[in-house]
């Protein structure tokens, strides 16, 4: 898939900022994919990263994100939601594309790994 190599290359160059356009594409499928709790952590990866670096969204992309940002808050209630994205955000480059590349595998995404916190189903 393309946006894994995009991501991969991404994370080998250390380009954040198309390390975080990556990952809020991974959010959006992961949203699509009926799987709202890694889209937020996706999500809050993307924000904490542009955080640690003084980075924020490109302008044309922000109404966007924000659009998304607001069906996954709606989709998890605001706790669950508050929670995964504040685990996000904690992630490193290197962990935020692990996630995104696991692809929708609960198992793989889940709180085994130690990325995503527990939380109940949805």
């Amino acid at each position: 898939m393309l946006l894994d190599d995009a991501l991969a290359l991404s994370v080998e160059t250390h380009s954040t900022n198309i390390v975080t356009l990556c990952l809020i594409a991974f959010a959006r499928l992961a949203f699509a994919g009926d799987d709202p709790e890694r889209a937020a952590l996706l999500a809050g990866a993307a924000e904490g990263l542009r955080r640690r670096l003084g980075l924020r969204a490109w302008p044309m992309l922000r109404n966007g994100e924000a659009d998304l940002i607001g069906q996954i808050r709606l989709a998890l209630g605001p706790s669950q939601f508050s929670e995964m994205v504040q685990a996000g955000s904690r992630l490193s480059r290197q962990e935020a594309a692990a996630v995104a590349r696991q692809h929708g595998n609960r198992d793989q995404a889940g709180s085994d790994n130690g990325l995503l916190p527990a939380t109940s189903s949805h």
